[in-house]
Parts: structure tokens; sequence; C-alpha cells
């Protein structure tokens, strides 16, 4: 199968400062952010070609959980995934649950309207797994907002890029959960 470019290729540079420590990138298609200390977290098969990466822990997110323990990772990168889910919020959560307090989750998303047009106007098909016609920065936004209110978290925005480049709007979380007392 031929390999494409990965919208990740597309954002790196934005977001190599917010991946430190040992983290994981969840749907990474086979071109993981950095490629040391990330575990590669995707179908055994995944559905887009990307890059040579190998899948490290197989897991399809449409049947199960991420099989990490919670508070496991420093940092979670996840592009083009979350916009594929009707419970995006589960979805996020899940993320939300293996990262460590005062980790940093970072998310890429299309924005929905944006990304169509720029289809139209390239000729190219639109993602049939996309299904949140309202997909953007403050729909991303909004759901992390409330989950960290749900779960009592403390959350901080430390970047966000709204179709700078094309469709792809970036944001990045801080989490910090509070202990049990």
């Amino acid at each position: 199968m031929p390999v494409t470019r990965s919208e990740t290729s597309k954002v790196r540079h934005m977001v190599l400062p917010y991946c430190i420590g040992n983290g994981c990138d969840i749907g990474f298609g086979g071109d993981k952010i950095v490629k040391e200390n990330c575990k590669g977290i995707d179908m055994k098969t995944p559905y887009g070609y990307t890059g040579q990466d190998k899948v490290d822990i197989p897991c399809d997110l449409r049947k199960e959980k991420l099989p990490v323990a919670d508070n496991h990772f420093d940092f979670v990168y996840s592009s083009h995934l979350v916009e594929d889910f009707p419970d995006t919020k589960a979805i996020l959560s899940d993320f939300c649950r293996v990262l460590k307090s005062g980790g940093n989750i970072i998310t890429v998303i299309p924005d929905q309207p944006i990304y169509e047009a720029y289809c139209k106007q390239h000729g190219q098909y639109l993602n049939p797994h996309h299904v949140h016609a309202n997909m953007g920065l403050n729909f991303l936004r909004n759901l992390m907002n409330e989950i960290a209110a749900e779960n009592k978290w403390t959350i901080q925005e430390l970047f966000s890029s709204n179709c700078e480049i094309d469709y792809n709007v970036v944001l990045v979380h801080k989490i910090t959960k509070q202990s049990a007392v």
C-alpha cells in the first residue's frame, strides 16, 4: 500500500516542544509524532499508511478502551482521529485517563467546514469517517473543558493553532489531576 504524507508531518514543528518524556501517539497510522519514548497505539493494521513506524500497542478504539494503565504517559498525542467518533468526549476522556497529572494532551483535528471547502477546491475526496459537521477549535476546546470540570482537574491551554496550516486545528492542554484526599 502506498505511503501518503501524514497530517502529523504538517504540524510536527508546532507541537514537538510539548512532546516531552514518555508518551504515546494514538491513531498514528505509521508516522509517530516522535520516534523515541513514544508508543504507537493504533489498530493492528491501520487504515491509513503515512509512515513506516510500527504499532507498539494494538487497539481498536471502536471496540475497546486504551489497554494502558491510568496515569501512565507524560504526553498523549493524537492527530485526525477523534473526529471519527460520535462520542468524541468519551474518546478524549480515555486519552486523559492514561495521561499523568501535569502531562500534555496534544490534539490535531480538522475544522470540518474548512476541510470540506479545501477538499472541494483541490478535488480531493472527503474522509467518510468524519461524523461532526461542527468539528473545530471551539468544539474541541469545549469538550476538553467539560472533561476537566467533570473530573475536577485543572486544565491549562498551552498552545492553539486555528487553521494556520490548511484545515488543521492544533490544541495543547496541560492537565493537572487532583490527588484523592
